[in-house]
Order: C-alpha cells, then sequence, then structure tokens
C-alpha cells in the first residue's frame, strides 16, 4: 500500500506547479492576443485550463479505478454463480434435501455398534465433513447395509463418543461448551484419527481461556482483515509448560498469536506475522508489518494496529513475550499462581485503544498465557495487484478501498465454497460411497463387528485378503444362496416346504412367477393378490417370509478370536486405508494392554504369517499398565539396552516408539514405560524439557510428539 500524501505536500506542490505555469507564460508571452489581456486575466485563463486538467486527470483516475473494481466484482460473481450452479446440480443428482428434516431419526451402523441420532444433531458443526455426510446433499449416494441404516467404517466406540458430545452441545449455551469427545487412554489415538476424518479436527480449540465459539470467530476476523487467518493450533500454555519454554515452544513457528487472561478476567494478546526467536544478549525490536493488539474483554473487541506500515518495534525478540513496548509480560511470565504481570504501555508502536483505561500504563496480574501458531490456509488470490487509494477525496478513498476488501472476502468466500464442494465430493466418492453387497457382517465369538471389504483386503499378503477376494468370498462370506437371489423355481420349493401349509400353495407362486427378490417384499395384501384366502395360511407365510427376511440381513461371517484383538487389528486396518487414501494422517502406535499382549501377537501372525507380521506389530506398544490405569510389574518393556541415564533412557524411548511413526513418539508413552523403570515423572519431564531446549529432540505434530534430530 502506497503512503497517504499529506495537506502540506498537497498544497506545496500545487503552489509550486502554479509558480512554474506563471513563470513559463512571462516568458512566452509575445503573442499580440495576450499582450492585449491584462496580466491577472491570463492567469485567470491559465488556471481555469490547469482545474479543467486536473478535473479530467481526477475523473480519468477515478473511472480507472472504478474499472478495475468492476470488472473483478464481475469476474468473482461469474465464479459465485458457477459454483452455486454446480452445488444445485450435485444435489439434484444425489441429494434428498427436500424430504428430509433435522428431527428425522438417523441410524447408522458404525463398525457394527448401532448408532441412533438426530439428523440435526450431526449436521450442527457447518462446514465440516460430518455435516456434509448427513446433511441430505448427499443422501442418494451413501452406503447403507443390508438393512438400510447408514454404513460407517470406523471404531463404533469412538464414533459414539463423537454423538454424545454433539448431542451435549446441542443443549449448551456458549460460555458452557461441553469437554471434547473423549475415551479410555488406550483408543485415544483412534479417536484422534476419527476427529480428523470427519473434518473435526480444527472446530475444536484447545484453549483454557478462548471459552466461546463468539470470541474464536472475533479472533479469526481480526485475523481475516489483514489476510492472516488460519487453523489455529496450540504451541504454548503458560499453566502447563511453564514460563522458560515459551521460546522452545514457540520459536521459529511462523505466524502466531498470543492470547492472555489476567487475574481480573481480562483478556488480551496480540498477532505476529513473524516467528519468534530467541537472541544471544540483550532481547531486541523486530519489524512484523501485519501484527496487532487486540482486547476481547472491553464492552466491544477492540483491534490496535500498527502506527507505522513497516511495523518497525512490533515485537521484542529473545526475554518474555513482548508486542514492542506496548503489551509485554514481566516477571516470570505468568501461570497460574501468577507470578507474571501484563504491563500496557500503548501508544507506542501500535495505536491506542478507544477505551481510556488500556491506555494508561498499568500492569496485571497474569492467570494464563496461550500461544497458538496460525496456519496460512488463504486462498490464492486471483485479485489483480491493488495499490490503497490515496488520490482522492477521504469519503472516495475510504469507499474504493472498502470494496476492494470486500471483493478480498467475497473471493474467499467464493474459494471457500469451490474447495468444500471438491472435498466433499471426493470424501464421499472415497469413503461413505459404495456397494451393500461389500459391507461386511462378522461374529468375533458373540461380539458384533462391521467393516468394508476394502479394508479386509488391504493388506494383500494376509490371511484375511485371502479370505475375502473376489475368488472365494460371495455375499456375507457364505456359499449359501441369497435368499433375493432366488428363482421362481427355488421359492416353490420352499413354499412346498413351509411347514403346516398345504403343498399346492406353492403353486400360487408358480404361476405368479414370484422371484426371491418379490417374496421378501410381500406382504398380506400381496398374497390375497396372488389367490391365497384362508386366513391360517397367509399368516403362516407371513410368519415364515418375516424371517427370512431378518436371516437375510443378519447372515454374518463367523471369525473364532479374542474380539479385542481382532478389532484392534480391524482398527489398525482402517487407519492405512483411510490414509492410503488421503482421509486421515497415518495411524500413530496402537497401544495394546498388557493382559492381551500375547494374545494379540499370536492373532496377528495368524492372520499376517511371517515377516507380513510387522504390517501390524509394527504399529503397536505394550500399554505398560492395566486398562484401569493400575501399573503393572511386568509390563513388557521396549526392546532398549538397559540404562540408568534418563538422558539417554529418554532417547533410547523416543528413538524406539518414534522408529514406527511418522508422527513421532507420543510423550505421555515415553514417560509412561519409563517410570516402570523407576525413574520419577517429574524427573522424566524436566529431562525431555532439557533436551527439546538442546535441539537433542524436537517436538512434530504437535507438544506431545517428539522425535530425535539425527
Amino acid at each position: 500500500m502506497e503512503e497517504e500524501e499529506t495537506i502540506e505536500e498537497r498544497d506545496s506542490k500545487r503552489l509550486k506547479a502554479t509558480s512554474q505555469d506563471a513563470e513559463q507564460h512571462s516568458l512566452t508571452a509575445d503573442d499580440d492576443h495576450n499582450d492585449d489581456k491584462p496580466y491577472d486575466l491570463v492567469m485567470i485563463d491559465n488556471i481555469n485550463q490547469r482545474l479543467q486538467n486536473t478535473r479530467d486527470n481526477f475523473l480519468k483516475k477515478f473511472d480507472e479505478q472504478i474499472q478495475k473494481l468492476n470488472d473483478e466484482e464481475k469476474c468473482l460473481r461469474t465464479r459465485l454463480d458457477d459454483v452455486t450452479s454446480k452445488i444445485q446440480t450435485c444435489v439434484a443428482e444425489n441429494g434428498n434435501v427436500e424430504n428430509i428434516s433435522d428431527n428425522d431419526t438417523v441410524e447408522i451402523n458404525a463398525g457394527g455398534k448401532i448408532v441412533a441420532v438426530k439428523r440435526g444433531t450431526l449436521t450442527q458443526i457447518k462446514g465440516t465433513r460430518l455435516e456434509a455426510l448427513f446433511s441430505g446433499r448427499w443422501d442418494n449416494k451413501l452406503l447403507r447395509d443390508n438393512s438400510g441404516r447408514l454404513f460407517l467404517d470406523v471404531n463404533g466406540d469412538c464414533f459414539q463418543s463423537i454423538v454424545d458430545y454433539l448431542n451435549e452441545l446441542s443443549i449448551s449455551s456458549e460460555e458452557d461448551r461441553p469437554d471434547l469427545p473423549t475415551v479410555d487412554r488406550e483408543n485415544e489415538h483412534i479417536m484422534n484419527h476419527q476427529v480428523e476424518l470427519f473434518g473435526l479436527k480444527h472446530q475444536f480449540l484447545d484453549s483454557n481461556i478462548i471459552k466461546t465459539q463468539e470470541d474464536e470467530q472475533v479472533l479469526h476476523r481480526m485475523l481475516r482483515e489483514d489476510g492472516s487467518d488460519g487453523e489455529m493450533r496450540l504451541l504454548y500454555r503458560s499453566s502447563r509448560d511453564g514460563s522458560m519454554f515459551f521460546h522452545s515452544r514457540c520459536d521459529n513457528k511462523g505466524p502466531t498469536i498470543a492470547v492472555i487472561e489476567t487475574s481480573d478476567g481480562g483478556v488480551f494478546g496480540g498477532f505476529t506475522n513473524e516467528s519468534w526467536k530467541s537472541v544471544t544478549g540483550q532481547p531486541t525490536f523486530a519489524a512484523a508489518d501485519k501484527a496487532f493488539l487486540f482486547a476481547l474483554s472491553t464492552a466491544s473487541p477492540c483491534k490496535m494496529k500498527l502506527k507505522r506500515v513497516d511495523g518497525e518495534r512490533a515485537i521484542v525478540q529473545g526475554g518474555n513475550l513482548a508486542f514492542g513496548s506496548d503489551l509485554s509480560v514481566i516477571g516470570t511470565g505468568g501461570g497460574i499462581h501468577g507470578q507474571g504481570h501484563l504491563c500496557f504501555r500503548l501508544g507506542k508502536a501500535y495505536k491506542l485503544s478507544p477505551y481510556h483505561e488500556m491506555n494508561a500504563s498499568h500492569e496485571v496480574p497474569i492467570k494464563e498465557i496461550e500461544v497458538f501458531q496460525v496456519s496460512d490456509d488463504s486462498p490464492p488470490s486471483q485479485l489483480k495487484v491493488f495499490n490503497e487509494a490515496t488520490f482522492f477525496t477521504r469519503e472516495i478513498n475510504e469507499a474504493i478501498n472498502e470494496k476492494f476488501v470486500n471483493l478480498q472476502n467475497l473471493e474467499r468466500d467464493v474459494f471457500g465454497m469451490e474447495k468444500r464442494l471438491k472435498e466433499e465430493k471426493e470424501f464421499i466418492e472415497t469413503f461413505a460411497s459404495g456397494d451393500a453387497n461389500d459391507v461386511v457382517m462378522l461374529n468375533v465369538s458373540g461380539t458384533m463387528m462391521a467393516t468394508n471389504r476394502a479394508t479386509l483386503l488391504f493388506a494383500e499378503e494376509s490371511v484375511l485378503a485371502a479370505q475375502f477376494d473376489d475368488s472365494k468370498w460371495t455375499k456375507q462370506g457364505s456359499n449359501s444362496m441369497q435368499v433375493s437371489d432366488w428363482s421362481v423355481e427355488d421359492v416353490s420349493n420352499w413354499a412346498k416346504n413351509v411347514r403346516g401349509i398345504q403343498e399346492d400353495v406353492s403353486k400360487y407362486f408358480k404361476e405368479n412367477s414370484i422371484n426371491g427378490h418379490e417374496l421378501l417384499a410381500l406382504n398380506e395384501a400381496g398374497l390375497k393378490m396372488l389367490g391365497l384366502d384362508r386366513v391360517g395360511t397367509i399368516c403362516l407365510l407371513l410368519k415364515e417370509i418375516k424371517t427370512l427376511e431378518k436371516a437375510s440381513k443378519d447372515v454374518v461371517t463367523l471369525i473364532e478370536h479374542s474380539p479385542y484383538c481382532f478389532g484392534k487389528m480391524l482398527d489398525i486396518l482402517r487407519m492405512k486405508r483411510l490414509h492410503s487414501i488421503n482421509l486421515a494422517e497415518g495411524p500413530g502406535c496402537v497401544m495394546i494392554s498388557d493382559s492381551q499382549q500375547k494374545r494379540f501377537e499370536k492373532v496377528v501372525n495368524f492372520y499376517f504369517p511371517g515377516e507380513s507380521s510387522t504390517f501390524i506389530l509394527d504399529k503397536t506398544f505394550a500399554e505398560g499398565a492395566k486398562v484401569d490405569g493400575r501399573p503393572s510389574t511386568n509390563a513388557p518393556q521396549p526392546l532398549m539396552a538397559p540404562t540408568q541415564n534418563i538422558q539417554q533412557a529418554v532417547i533410547d524411548c523416543i528413538r524406539f516408539i518414534g522408529s514406527n511413526n511418522d508422527r513421532g513418539a507420543n510423550i505421555n508413552l515415553v514417560i509412561l514405560q519409563l517410570i516402570h523403570r523407576g525413574f520419577s515423572e517429574s524427573e522424566l519431564r524436566s529431562t525431555v524439557e532439557q533436551l527439546s531446549n538442546e535441539g537433542i529432540i524436537y517436538s512434530t505434530i504437535d507438544e506431545r510428539h517428539f522425535q530425535i534430530a539425527e
């Protein structure tokens, strides 16, 4: 953006131009016409011409500026009409929105677990894959089981936990949002995977300070004004990490937003588009041209922008968290004990707040500090380069600049619609659609499970893949013909063998050419239309048809193994398959209960003989504790050389777990394993922080996962 020219500079330029015109006139005034005119009149004529030229130039520039904006508006309107038309076409071809209601009860087969929930409950978090799935826009394409229930190839217990969260969310106020979906510690990795799968990952801001969606939306709106909006991921929390580790958690992470809660309930903070850095020696000022300060706890949320366009002295590198001299943390940096203070000195690098009490220099004890990484998810702009309008009057400049900002917002909205439509189609086609015959019902030693046949076929060298491939597997793995596939002759023979009815009843079915599919659809009226009139015969036939229908739906494949072990194996296969089609990250390190460890390895080796067992076992890890949380003294340990050096023990354990997991080692698992070797939790956490500060280990996807810096 160009800097606005001051009034004094403009007046100076105009006076200079007038003087030059007058001088030029005096040098060339040798016409008889000019000789006849008074000097003042000549000057007036020149000024009139200059005014006309200025007016023409003004209108030309104004028309050019408006034409640029109108051209961009036309393009965006065309894109909006195009994507709207595509959405309407897609809904018409695949959806059923006219016949659905938020009060509809939706029955879902979630990996064999039957879940019933209102449609409106499932669709309340807009813009997520979960909302798209149950919106009605894709109802005609969704995969269903043989009973007509929507089928999801996921862990049923984790999906039930998500539904429980949504049920509670629907009756909660903004100020009393429910806790995020939770499961037992052993299945946390599966829950995280499922939250990502359904597009809920970015909906749950991990914050102890931002407690309402309204406040979260305010922050996103402030970020969006400068083109800096994106996903907010927690890097640092003072009450959890301690004041010493601000830089180790936040340095070199790109754009971040800091949120600070004071002891009196105030919520303040700032954004910087430049990375925080540690420095040797004294802390130094640094520039950040998109930085700003904010307050959420004032009567109305406010944003304090930079005074200088270049963002000079916007942040301080090294030392405590500080946005120039205007808003800084002093003391130990905050936390739940209030040792640190937030120091207000507004008006230095940033503009003053509209609230006088904020502008006065003062300090307030800190309750909590949170710093979030802001990932850039802004669309690639197709708008032409536009410099801020400063040439016209203030009112015109403001209107032009405001229109450009709104065009940027419209472009972002249109891009979002285009992106969501594309992602929705890919998600439905790869995860939620398919042939009902590929929904495999499993009776695992009395526990019902269900999965997509593609999941069982994913590991091509496994016994499972051989059991369910096309050459050996018919519907539900049974060689017996399904009732719906019966011929007219099959139906007739069935009728002859129905106990309690006369044999000649079968002729009614044969004469009307009733096949198996039609047999399952017959009701009392249908049987009478066939020519049957005896009440007893009709009742017996209806009873037998109902039995056939139930048997047809409930045909399952028997799996004679531990439900726990087979279920764990199935979860790993599901996550691996979803990762292969880019719907979720790869499976983390799966925790196996101590009591099931040996049995699990046997089951895996049965289905994945020889070296193929690593396909599953490389993604598992001994729990190191009973499922109920009680320590186990004989828990299997990682295959590491024994050592009493705590640093080496942590490094070895991180290397062992991290080698089997692209996400890195979950530090909680590392600590849990090493506690059973005699180390204390406080020593271990202190060692992890020390190794992180020294650069020996580094965090990967979040503050809980680490890898060795090798």
